[in-house]
């Protein structure tokens, strides 16, 4: 399940229990409001490009949801890399009790997994969301190819039908002419006749 900016600035951690050690409650504030902010640069950006992109410019929006993908899982490897710094920097911590360290331990490993869990999510929408407009363009060229091919039977369809027709007429003209040619030779006849007579 996806979070929102919303969400993630309204996010409130329990105090640890009187006695009790925990995560620096400062540090946790200020991890999530960097995550909201760039959830919120990343949604402005998205608009952005969306609103900027043609609707018929499938090859661009192709190239910018795999552009937005290596993004995705770069961003995704960055927040890996300070989940692993995070796990495996000490917490300087008095504790009396070797429980409450195994259990301080257990729950930042959990909140680790659930980091991972969350970015590699975010890594395989934004592949999947890739994989569609791929996917939306192919079928959308192989459309416009098939389009093309029948305009073009077509265009040469109607080539042939009117190569026929001007045959035809090309034929009538020349019997027409061979007419003319008859009566005015006739009449050529004739006259010269009258002539010599």
């Amino acid at each position: 399940m996806g979070l929102t900016p919303a969400e993630i600035d309204s996010m409130a951690f329990r105090r640890p229990r009187p006695g009790a050690t925990g995560y620096s409650e400062d540090q946790v504030d200020a991890f999530l409001e960097d995550v909201a902010g760039e959830m919120r640069r990343l949604e402005a950006e998205n608009r952005a490009l969306s609103e900027r992109l043609a609707p018929d410019d499938l090859a661009e929006r192709v190239r910018r949801a795999e552009l937005d993908c290596l993004r995705a899982e770069e961003h995704a490897r960055a927040l890996r890399a300070e989940l692993d710094l995070a796990s495996t920097t000490p917490v300087p911590m008095k504790l009396d009790n070797p429980h409450m360290l195994e259990l301080a331990q257990r729950n930042a490993d959990e909140h680790v997994a659930e980091a991972r869990r969350e970015a590699e999510a975010m890594v395989e929408q934004a592949t999947t969301k890739a994989d569609q407009l791929v996917s939306d363009a192919q079928l959308r060229a192989s459309t416009i190819v098939a389009d093309a091919r029948h305009a073009h039977a077509e265009a040469i369809s109607g080539i042939e039908t009117q190569r026929a027709a001007m045959l035809d007429e090309i034929s009538e003209l020349a019997g027409l002419i061979e007419q003319q040619r008859s009566s005015i030779s006739g009449d050529i006849t004739g006259r010269l006749s009258e002539f010599s007579s």
